[in-house]
């Protein structure tokens, strides 16, 4: 093991997480790995981690170092907090260190340091040290504390209780590395019980089984059948042998920990060489002696002849999957003939049935219990990723049974709801004969160009045959011209007629652009346009260039491969020309209060025609949280995004913008409990037309005209909701719910569009922007956003919905960055996804059509220059127009910080001006379309989308992939390679790691005379207590609303026609708190 990575002659222990509220892990992964692969041993805790649960974890594991990220705001508070928590508990000696590029600001960071913080990181210092340094520094600072340091045990003079975690956390430490005289000695001092009568259970099985996962189901089902029950969980990962550092994952997957009754140490193997650790044994007995009633064991992965569990267990549970194998193979698995009961895990799985078969058939012959009816063996099968699963339910009974029969326990299981074939089950929520549909639009793609090659070819070959004909007549040689005119007629008739209309369709088309006007229909609208501009120069400019190939196959290739901007496939645009009245910006605002909020979006819509708002939520919001007054959830209220929870605030948002007003949209950038926001942004419009109403009429709508106006308002809101949760389970981090519920919302809200004809509101924003912003590269962006969209076509058809209604709401999300590939990746996905509907689905031709909004690239935000960040936002923005983007929203420089002041939201606003009205370029719709290396880009691009979707398709489909982390790992290896890069300047960022002064450009705090947007503490107090008078005021109904809600969510029916109406008396909180009751909460994994 590395030196640098001990204290005290014991490895250093770590925590890494990101903040409360933050979903930006791509950082805090990356460091963790860096800390692990320099000996320490990590205990990773993931993203959104509030400070109780952070000093939680730093104190049951007695670490030597907290690491955390935030990116989110709110980092003084959190940092504070973690802290303040550490002092209390007696383990203010932990090293404490973060960072969050510039979003942390050189006068908090001192503020920071000030209150005994070892290090925040700026931007400078990664510039400076790079990852390793900045790492090697952060193991310096922890290796300072002594965790065998005599003094610490000084409190550990007198019996103490299970509820002491910070001494109990002590006494594991001595468990774990002091001598044998020390630990009895001191457990001699400490013991308030004999611990006979707590029994040991153990959990071992092979990788991946989904132990943690189990064992966290049953410690919840434990708290909810026996209250206040004080369980201790051991759990052992491996030590690597070349660096001596090591994962300790298990405690991700936990979401029973906060629980105070609830206490978990996490060990490595380090020099034992077997599944559970040496100090396992000593641990137990420390347990045992504190009076915890249950204590459970973990061990890492085992292989077949392992069993080590049995040594210190009272009874074991060997956990394993389908995947072992041939049937032959269970005989050589030692634990069948020693656990007590065996469980087959994730039964959802293809083959599960057959394996439980097997395992059965094993265990009754290693046991000779021949005419053992099945239903009596103690082999339970599980899917303990399911919420509230009936088999778990069932695992937890057989081992409550025996812990009651074997150890004279007193603890209580519920009956558990198994099927009438005692099995647990898991509604699919794709068809198992649709789950090859990634593979299918491979095929589709594939075979569309292999047609249009031939096609191409055999047009070409007729013109060239007919033109040889007419020379033939020409020269007077009328047998070779009959020959050539036959041969000729013979291919044109192996020639679809539909290729044919299709080039004589394109050939009228193209005069009517050339001759200066034409018209298009939108919505049985007829719509003329001029089809040039003239330039200062007097060129008739043409805004759609369309090619004049002579050859009939270059022409068809052409049309099939790219066509005209709103012909399918669409590569060149959905709509044949670009709106004048109304440009794609987005005016995108989100700080503090609603009123502040609204107040940036009246700035920014003045002197405009339109009114395309962006709302930009805070954290608390985007957590389905309500303001608190918690430090770590106070320092991010109001911060990076404006405070939402209630009705009443999501109508103080809008006021003054018509909703229902054809020149108003609203884009709202929300995922974790959207359905709440999005019942609550409907209900304001309704509540808007109804005033209308009253002030028109002088009296209130009766019963009938109110459903007339609720129809109404929904048939014209127009705007977009995020909402993406597949998305969010692999790149942005704000699905709060378990993802079956996640996916069964939506499909709730799709319903809800469909039988009440909301036609011009998108219900979901198919979002890459998140997925890039975690890391990945633009192709993955590209392809594991349309393969979500695909997923949710799917989703979207199991429940009997109408393609052709639902893909109506369907639109999409980018990122553009400064890669090639992003210049082509709208195009791309366009022309994949117009040929996958028609070809593979059948819908119409608004089906066909992707419809994306793109955002500049929030990673090439940089601190260091960062006025140079409106170049590469400029550049961005290029590529966005340039490919026909249906709406663009530019970043402001100084986001780098947080959130942008009106100046700078008014030169980013100014970028895409400039671009679209001045940049003579632009005045061309179509500048892609007829350039080589935009043709090779579009291809090569497709062809590596295409080969991730079989990839996917080779683990079950973008669900199956999910539970293998196949989306998240791409991520984050693109994201260390990106990182790495930047480092090292192989990557070349101009002012961040070349082109540099050459001098210390880091900011003093007297220097830093940036102006940043902050919210201050008068204004979420504000938020918070209004929030607590709606609370009050609403609170019988929301009693109500909230027990109806739960009904419904058992009983199967549409939330979201619920949400509609309990949102006006019921917050944001209260609902994801009844709906993680109803369906539970999303579980983090590594």
């Amino acid at each position: 093991m590395q030196k640098s990575a001990e204290a005290g002659g014991i490895p250093l222990r770590i925590i890494t997480a990101a903040a409360i509220f933050d979903g930006h892990d791509a950082a805090i992964g990356i460091f963790r790995r860096i800390f692990q692969s320099m000996g320490c041993e990590v205990i990773h805790l993931g993203h959104d981690r509030g400070a109780d649960e952070v000093a939680r974890a730093a104190i049951q594991e007695d670490a030597h170092c907290v690491a955390i990220t935030s990116y989110q705001g709110g980092a003084v508070e959190m940092f504070t907090h973690t802290k303040q928590i550490l002092n209390e508990s007696g383990f203010g000696h932990v090293s404490l260190v973060g960072g969050g590029g510039g979003t942390i600001l050189p006068n908090e960071i001192q503020h920071l340091l000030d209150q005994n913080i070892a290090k925040i990181y700026s931007p400078e210092d990664g510039r400076e040290l790079g990852l390793t340094g900045m790492v090697s520094d952060a193991i310096e600072r922890a290796a300072r504390n002594n965790l065998l340091d005599p003094k610490r045990f000084q409190t550990l003079e007198e019996p103490i209780t299970a509820d002491n975690h910070p001494s109990v956390s002590k006494l594991l430490t001595l468990a774990e590395n002091a001598d044998e005289k020390i630990f009895n000695e001191i457990l001699g001092k400490v013991r308030s019980t004999d611990g006979s009568t707590c029994p040991v259970v153990g959990l071992t099985g092979t990788g991946g089984a989904g132990k943690s996962s189990l064992t966290d189901e049953l410690m919840l089902r434990i708290q909810r059948d026996n209250p206040g029950t004080k369980i201790a969980l051991l759990a052992t990962d491996p030590t690597r042998k070349r660096t001596g550092g090591a994962l300790l994952g298990d405690r991700i997957r936990m979401n029973s920990l906060s629980d105070d009754n609830l206490f978990m140490r996490s060990f490595a193997s380090r020099d034992s060489g077997r599944e559970i650790a040496d100090c396992i044994g000593r641990s137990i007995e420390a347990c045992k002696a504190v009076g915890f009633d249950l204590v459970i064991v973990e061990t890492s992965g085992i292989g077949q002849g392992n069993d080590a569990i049995t040594e210190v267990a009272d009874l074991s549970l060997y956990v394993t999957t389908r995947e072992y194998g041939a049937p032959s193979q269970l005989e050589k698995l030692e634990m069948l003939d020693s656990a007590d009961i065996v469980v087959l895990n994730k039964f959802d799985r293809p083959g599960a049935e057959d394996a439980l078969a097997e395992i059965r058939k094993q265990f009754k012959r290693n046991r000779e219990m021949w005419d053992a009816d099945n239903s009596d063996l103690p082999v339970v099968p599980t899917i303990a990723s399911q919420f509230a699963d009936a088999g778990v339910d069932q695992l937890w009974q057989k081992l409550c049974n025996l812990l009651n029969e074997k150890y004279s326990q007193s603890f209580s299981a519920a009956e558990p709801r198994l099927g009438e074939d005692g099995l647990p089950h898991r509604s699919s929520p794709i068809p198992p004969e649709r789950q090859g549909y990634l593979a299918e639009v491979s095929s589709a793609i594939r075979n569309y160009h292999s047609r249009t090659e031939e096609v191409a070819s055999k047009m070409r070959l007729v013109q060239q045959l007919e033109a040889a004909a007419s020379q033939m007549k020409a020269k007077k040689n009328k047998t070779a011209a009959q020959g050539l005119e036959e041969e000729a007629k013979t291919i044109r008739s192996e020639i679809p007629e539909s290729a044919w209309e299709s080039l004589e369709n394109f050939r009228t088309k193209a005069e009517e652009y050339r001759s200066g006007a034409t018209s298009y229909t939108v919505r049985n609208k007829n719509i003329p346009v001029k089809t040039t501009k003239t330039t200062l120069s007097g060129l008739n400019m043409p805004r759609v260039a369309l090619p004049d190939y002579s050859d009939w196959g270059d022409t068809i290739q052409w049309i099939r491969k790219e066509n005209m901007p709103g012909s399918f496939p669409y590569t060149g645009g959905v709509f044949p020309f670009k709106r004048q009245d109304e440009l794609p910006v987005r005016m995108f605002a989100g700080e503090g209060s609603a009123e502040r909020t609204n107040k940036r979006y009246h700035f920014l819509s003045k002197d405009q025609d339109f009114n395309r708002l962006s709302v930009a939520f805070d954290s608390p919001s985007l957590y389905g949280n309500d303001p608190q007054e918690r430090l770590d959830i106070f320092g991010k209220v109001c911060e990076s995004g404006v405070s939402i929870s209630t009705v009443d605030e999501m109508e103080k948002l809008f006021e003054g913008f018509d909703l229902c007003a054809a020149n108003t949209s609203v884009s709202k950038t929300i995922n974790g409990n959207y359905w709440w926001h999005l019942a609550a942004f409907f209900n304001v419009a309704i509540r808007q037309q109804v005033k209308k109403f009253k002030e028109e009429n002088g009296r209130k709508p009766d019963e009938k005209e109110h459903s007339e106006i609720k129809a109404k308002t929904l048939s014209n809101v127009r705007g977009t909701v995020q909402a993406d949760q597949l998305k969010e389970s692999m790149g942005q981090n704000t699905l709060v719910f378990n993802l079956d519920t996640a996916l069964r919302m939506m499909g709730d809200v799709a319903e809800f569009y469909v039988d009440n004809e909301v036609r011009n509101h998108y219900f979901v924003s198919i979002s890459g922007y998140h997925i890039a912003e975690a890391g990945a590269n633009p192709i993955s962006q590209a392809a594991l956003t349309l393969s979500n969209g695909l997923t949710y076509v799917e989703l979207f058809n199991s429940r009997g919905l109408d393609a052709n209604k639902f893909l109506r709401n369907f639109s999409w999300f980018f990122s553009n960055g400064m890669d090639p590939e992003y210049a082509v990746i709208g195009r791309v996905c366009r022309r994949i996804w117009a040929i996958a509907m028609r070809d593979m689905y059948g819908v119409d031709e608004r089906g066909q059509k992707l419809k994306y909004h793109i955002q500049s690239s929030g990673r090439s935000l940089h601190a260091q220059e960062y006025t140079w960040n409106d170049y590469r936002t400029t550049l961005q923005a290029l590529y966005a127009l340039a490919d026909n983007a249906n709406s663009l929203h530019t970043n402001s420089r100084d986001e780098a910080f947080g959130t942008p002041t009106e100046d700078t939201v008014r030169d980013a606003v100014a970028i895409q001006l400039i671009l679209s009205k001045e940049y003579g370029w632009l005045q061309n719709e179509n500048p892609l379309q007829g350039s080589h290396v935009a043709d090779w880009l579009t291809d090569s691009v497709e062809e590596e989308i295409l080969k991730i979707f079989e990839e996917m398709h080779r683990r079950g489909g973008v669900l199956g992939a999910l539970e293998v982390n196949y989306q998240r790992n791409r991520i984050q290896d693109e994201s260390m390679i990106y990182e790495h890069r930047k480092h090292s300047g192989e990557l070349p960022i101009i002012g961040v790691n070349t082109f540099e002064e050459g001098v210390d450009n880091s900011l003093s705090i007297e220097e830093f005379d940036i102006e940043v947007t902050r919210s201050d503490k008068d204004e979420r107090m504000m938020v918070i207590d209004r929030n607590k008078a709606f609370k009050e005021v609403h609170a019988k109904e929301a009693e109500e609303g909230l027990a109806r809600l739960k009904q419904v969510a058992r009983e199967g029916g549409n939330l979201f026609e619920v949400m509609m109406d309990i949102v006006e008396h019921c917050t944001v909180g209260q609902v994801t708190q009844a709906l993680f009751e109803t369906g539970g909460k999303f579980r983090r994994n590594m």
